[in-house]
């Protein structure tokens, strides 16, 4: 838990420094706010709800943040600024974040077990969906809110849910993840002044489940069998990615990342690269022909081409100079991604198989099957692997002393009495 939430800040602190973040943290900025809860980076504070929605915002803008399979989605990105946001407000220890975040995670992991991946192929963005009422969930768990508050503070939240993929590859992307830590923080904190909702938003004939996956498509005894048994945060865990790319694309390019540098492939030997995917894949990479390096992030093509050519898929890889490069445009007519019904993506296990086959025009052919990613929890980055992505994402605001006492805080959190001490050190310093 603790190296997922430093993997979040540092994806936040990255974020801070692109388009996306500027914009978001200019307009919370200009719209105002009680000054009770820090923007990471940035150096003000504003209310909490909208502090969550800036760094939320962030952490989501390079898609470097952590994934769920069960989810289909982002669950830090949601969770960790809503908890910090009300957290800060209400001087919270370090434990107690934890344990919101848990909490959070396994509301909506359990929900996302019950109606996914049909939630998901019908086009909504569970990060935004699913991470709102997890939001909702956490803030509850803080404010110490009794059930029957509880239940309207996700009641408010069902009805503050949306996200569409088809914003997949712009800066709406990310606002999704923004949006579900803003609206879990007003959902809680109405609860809290005893605002009402219906208590049976989940189930209800036109509620939460009913409408999101359609009438009778959901499967109630998978979100409430085993809630806390295991804990999902356990059991499937949490993916933390090694590539700021869709999760989608992880497979291939651990696949692709092989194949170039064991057999020394020349880009320009390639007659064609073929990828056999889920069919599942096609619909969630939906940037083909990518212009912008957000797009890039949802093209397997683009993904494919730019880790041949740079033989690395880093931060420096998904910009729009790269996307727009002549040699980058060749290698991408030469991508082509077959679904394969025979592929299933399972979100248990975490297992997105791909299968990369790269024919050179001498007619050699080199293939890797890859069937979990590398960050997956069966396949774990290493303590030091986390250490280097964070101070690779905080290294243009961050001295290296500052990023030590946050990685040092950080791995220490269960003992730490009072978060305001984390969000003091947040600020860009340099």
């Amino acid at each position: 838990m603790k190296r997922v939430s430093l993997d979040c800040l540092g994806a936040a602190l990255a974020g801070y420094s692109h388009p996306i973040g500027k914009i978001i943290t200019d307009f919370v900025k200009e719209s105002g706010g009680s000054p009770k809860a820090t923007v990471i980076g940035a150096g003000f504070k504003t209310s909490p709800h909208e502090a969550a929605l800036a760094n939320g915002t962030m952490a989501h803008a390079l898609d470097y943040d952590d994934y769920s399979l069960v989810l289909a989605g982002h669950p830090s990105v949601s969770l960790l600024p809503s908890i910090l946001a009300i957290g800060e407000d209400r001087g919270i220890s370090g434990k107690k974040v934890l344990t919101a975040y848990i909490v959070g995670f396994e509301i909506e992991s359990k929900l996302g077990a019950g109606v996914n991946f049909r939630h998901y192929e019908l086009g909504w963005h569970a990060t935004c969906t699913l991470g709102t009422l997890g939001a909702a969930a956490a803030c509850s768990s803080i404010l110490g809110l009794d059930i029957e508050k509880t239940r309207m503070a996700l009641g408010i939240a069902a009805s503050e849910a949306s996200g569409l993929r088809q914003n997949f590859g712009t800066m709406t992307k990310p606002f999704h993840a923004g949006l579900s830590a803003r609206n879990g923080v007003i959902a809680a904190l109405l609860a809290e002044k005893g605002f009402t909702a219906d208590k049976n938003i989940l189930e209800a004939e036109f509620g939460f489940c009913n409408l999101f996956c359609g009438k009778g498509e959901y499967d109630s005894e998978r979100i409430t069998s085993n809630l806390g048994n295991p804990f999902a945060i356990f059991e499937p865990g949490i993916s933390i990615k090694p590539y700021p790319s869709c999760g989608g694309t992880h497979t291939a390019l651990d696949a692709m990342l092989y194949l170039a540098k064991e057999n020394d492939i020349n880009p320009s030997d390639v007659e064609e690269i073929g990828v056999d995917v889920p069919e599942l894949l096609p619909r969630v990479l939906i940037h083909s022909n990518p212009k912008t390096g957000l797009e890039g992030k949802f093209s397997m093509e683009f993904c494919m081409a730019i880790t041949l050519l740079d033989r690395r898929a880093g931060l420096e890889q998904f910009t729009d100079e790269k996307v727009r490069d002549p040699r980058t445009v060749e290698l991408i007519k030469k991508v082509k991604v077959r679904p394969q019904v025979n592929m299933t993506v399972d979100g248990t296990t975490g297992s997105i198989p791909v299968q990369v086959t790269v024919r050179l025009k001498d007619g050699r052919e080199f293939s890797r099957r890859v069937e979990v990613a590398k960050g997956n929890p069966d396949i774990p980055l290493s303590r030091n692997e986390v250490v280097d992505k964070f101070k690779d994402c905080a290294r243009p605001l961050f001295s290296e002393e500052k990023c030590r006492r946050v990685i040092e805080f950080m791995e220490d959190l269960e003992h730490i009495g009072d978060i305001r001490e984390l969000m003091e050190l947040l600020i860009q310093t340099h």
